[in-house]
């Protein structure tokens, strides 16, 4: 059980039901529902989950479960800082959008111009492509690491070690714009386009252009992994055999007992993940989606700009996707990582926001964000 330290979360009665106040609050059922939902995570020894949610400008609910840290148990709360493993990529996306509007680059320039050792390929790959991920350049995990070492991420490497394993082959998997392939190194040669056009480091630029001006100051790149984070939540796997064997197959020892495994990131790689952030900053992040304070229409436009390749999955926007969940439609993504779980998903017609965060390996933040959704549906809250 939580102690008395715990940040609490006072839920105020005031209905989801039609025409609700947008106070921020839920009704007690529908939070109680949502606590349920986490109480098997909500203990001391379990890593847990930071939640928010967001009804247009309104925090209906904001909570943390479980324990950030099991050596301490220090319980995780809304303040609690989180790697959000993929769900970078949108922030990288937003680096691109502003320097489109400020008219420093265009989705249809040659990646060549910004990084010449590209021109190699004889097709031509074009800013949208990395964007779209469908570039055709084979992404770094794919490919052999030099002096046979592995990829896995508690083993040192940067971007720039992966992306030239990336750009080492003189031959595309594809004509860009011909197949949709998911690809981190995509992203993090939109850093290093972001490097080139401003002539200052992307973790920088990052903080001046969007971090600050947002007020998202527990938000950062992290691109040092001696960096101390405050409120940094340790990352865990659970201790099962699958994960048991996949150490032991990098010659690490582990024990069969236990119930957890601790797990440390110690490559700093950014552009498709590195964002560390919490759910009070992450929240900032999607009440700009709804005022458009920030950027205007045109950043809202950009980052949700979806373009026609020669392949079916057009439904991508800028380190986003759009869907439909119970008919309605969503724009999200997800985050996915050793010890790390993430999930934003919003419903831009009805204007609500769901963060999900997690310092498991296992804890399907994308599901729970779902079962969120089906929650405040249920409870006529959409």
């Amino acid at each position: 059980m939580k102690k008395n330290i715990s940040v609490l979360l006072f839920l105020f009665c005031i209905s989801c039901n039609p025409t609700p106040k947008n106070d921020g609050a839920l009704d007690r059922q529908t939070g109680s529902e949502i606590d349920n939902l986490f109480a098997p995570f909500n203990k001391m020894d379990s890593p847990g989950y930071a939640i928010g949610i967001l009804k247009d400008t309104s925090i209906l609910y904001e909570k943390g479960y479980g324990s950030a840290n099991l050596d301490y148990h220090l319980p995780v709360n809304i303040r609690t800082a989180f790697d959000i493993a993929s769900v970078s990529k949108q922030f990288t996306a937003a680096g691109i959008a502003l320097l489109i509007m400020h008219d420093s680059l265009n989705l249809n320039d040659p990646v060549e111009n910004y990084l010449p050792e590209l021109a190699k390929y004889p097709d031509t790959i074009r800013i949208k492509h990395l964007i779209y991920n469908t570039s055709g350049i084979i992404d770094y995990f794919r490919l052999p690491r030099a002096h046979d070492k592995s990829w896995l991420d508690f083993y040192y490497f940067d971007n720039d070690e992966a992306i030239r394993t990336s750009l080492k082959p003189d031959t595309l998997a594809f004509h860009p714009g011909d197949q949709w392939d998911y690809s981190n190194v995509n992203y993090m040669l939109l850093t290093k386009i972001i490097e080139r056009v401003t002539g200052e480091p992307f973790p920088a630029f990052m903080e001046r252009r969007l971090f600050r001006p947002l007020k998202m100051d527990h938000t950062l790149v992290n691109d040092d992994i001696t960096t101390v984070i405050p409120n940094r939540a340790t990352p865990y796997n659970p201790r099962n055999s699958e994960y048991v064997r996949a150490y032991r197959q990098e010659g690490i020892s582990v024990r069969d007992t236990g119930t957890w495994m601790q797990h440390h990131r110690n490559a700093p790689h950014f552009g498709g993940s590195g964002i560390v952030s919490t759910i009070v900053d992450l929240l900032k992040w999607e009440r700009n989606f709804f005022t458009k304070d920030f950027g205007g229409e045109n950043f809202y436009t950009l980052m949700h700009r979806t373009e026609k390749f020669n392949h079916d999955r057009d439904n991508q926007a800028f380190g986003l996707y759009f869907g439909t969940f119970r008919d309605k439609t969503f724009v999200a993504w997800e985050g996915g990582t050793s010890g790390i779980s993430s999930q934003i998903i919003r419903f831009p017609d009805d204007k609500i926001a769901i963060i999900v965060l997690s310092n498991m390996g296992s804890g399907e933040a994308s599901q729970k964000a779902n079962e969120l959704a089906a929650i405040l549906m249920d409870h006529s809250c959409f």
